[in-house]
């Protein structure tokens, strides 16, 4: 990837900046890339040939708080959308595909509710469902579980999980890579090695957290809060990917966004954690561009 392709930043209307990087392709298809939970712009595939391949040209971006993107106080949901059809126009894109991944996941269903005529089709991989579902806290951990009950009910409390976060991902790379790997299951621990994906992806959460960590603590909130629209409203097609055993977003919560999206279909990944998109970022791209 050109240098002149990374770190890049538009002004929105409202004056904040917005970061995002592009990789791949610089004329083939569009597809906008929405971070997990305290990631970056610096999400893409370490195996450079997958987007030059399929034709792809994925623009990652950061969202508000997050790495080079402005903070935006008392964001909701639905003004993603707004920031991402300005950075389309900026970059001459008429229409485009989106992926989210996890935390990403709702940010590109709202995107596809609020820019219908400008979305092709979308991928959620492993992306939260909707807080307010029957049983939202089915086959969570007592971690995940317990961010949930705060994001709703004591906003302030997430900010204090969150600081704790960032200091444990401060300081030496090594180290911080060594505490992050110790924390995933056997299987995102397997993805990662097999990806060459460990220095990436401590580079990823520490830039994410590079103006502290309001940002992540913004989206925990938004993402664990009601959403503002109803996915049963939405068109486009979305691709539903799950791993079969992930424990942060459960197979429950995609299996209930692809029976109230009228357009989807669902993938089931077996033996598959919560991080497979870095061993499988080539067939989840290539199923949602062709």
């Amino acid at each position: 990837m050109a240098n002149e392709r990374a770190n890049q930043t538009v002004t929105l209307r409202d004056t904040r900046r917005l970061g995002y990087s592009e990789y791949g392709d610089a004329s083939g298809k569009a597809v906008f890339h929405f971070n997990g939970s305290g990631g970056s712009r610096l999400e893409h595939p370490q195996d450079p040939t997958i987007l030059t391949d399929l034709g792809v040209r994925l623009i990652s971006t950061d969202r508000p708080g997050h790495g080079i993107s402005d903070p935006q106080p008392d964001r909701k949901l639905l003004d993603w959308p707004d920031d991402v059809g300005q950075l389309a126009d900026h970059l001459g894109i008429e229409n485009f595909y989106l992926e989210g991944w996890s935390a990403g996941g709702p940010h590109a269903l709202a995107c596809a509710y609020k820019l219908p005529d400008r979305v092709l089709a979308g991928a959620l991989v492993s992306g939260l469902a909707p807080p307010d579902r029957p049983n939202p806290y089915e086959g969570l951990p007592f971690a995940m579980k317990s961010l949930m009950v705060i994001g709703r009910n004591v906003p302030a409390l997430v900010y204090l999980f969150r600081r704790m976060a960032y200091r444990m991902f401060q300081g030496d790379a090594d180290k911080v890579g060594d505490r992050l790997a110790s924390s995933f299951p056997e299987p995102d621990q397997k993805a990662i090695e097999e990806s060459g994906s460990g220095e990436w992806l401590v580079e990823n959460i520490q830039e994410g957290y590079r103006q502290g960590w309001d940002g992540p603590a913004q989206d925990d909130i938004l993402i664990n809060t009601p959403w503002g629209f109803k996915i049963e409203e939405i068109q486009a097609r979305f691709d539903v990917w799950q791993g079969e055993i992930d424990k942060n977003v459960p197979l429950n919560q995609g299996e209930y966004q692809n029976e109230l999206l009228p357009n989807s279909r669902l993938t089931v990944l077996p033996g598959q954690a919560h991080l497979y998109l870095l061993t499988h970022w080539r067939e989840v791209l290539q199923a949602l561009v062709n």
